[in-house]
């Protein structure tokens, strides 16, 4: 009598038909999910420091983001009130390392500033 060591039991594949079951359901409600975060993180330099001090705060946002959906999403996230916001595509950069040359991406920033008493304790820290 041989053992096939490959052979599955009827009890194993009945186990795992749920389990693909599962899978498709988490996937069904990925795609359904809210959509991904406008804001790529805080843009940190001497300028956008200064800016914090006079409360406004300084964002990388996607390229398709507008003034609403920001303003939107900085409400949600913080719960604060946004007064207003302003956008600005940074241009690429050259760089040239060694005898290569090259470019840094450019990116969209947004400037968002808050009414006043809202502050955003994160981008202090």
């Amino acid at each position: 009598m041989a053992l096939n060591v490959f052979k599955k039991k009827k009890e194993e594949k009945a186990k795992e038909e749920p389990k693909i079951e599962k899978a498709e359901s988490v996937k069904m409600e990925m795609e359904f999910s809210d959509s991904p975060s406008l804001l790529r993180s805080f843009y940190v330099s001497e300028k956008a420091n200064h800016l914090m001090s006079i409360n406004q705060y300084t964002f990388r946002v996607v390229r398709e983001a507008n003034k609403r959906e920001v303003a939107k999403q900085v409400e949600k996230m913080f719960k604060v009130k946004v007064k207003g916001v302003k956008m600005l595509n940074m241009p690429e950069k050259l760089r040239n390392v060694g005898r290569f040359s090259g470019t840094r991406s450019g990116f969209k920033k947004a400037i968002v500033t808050l009414e006043e008493g809202y502050s955003i304790a994160q981008a202090k820290a």
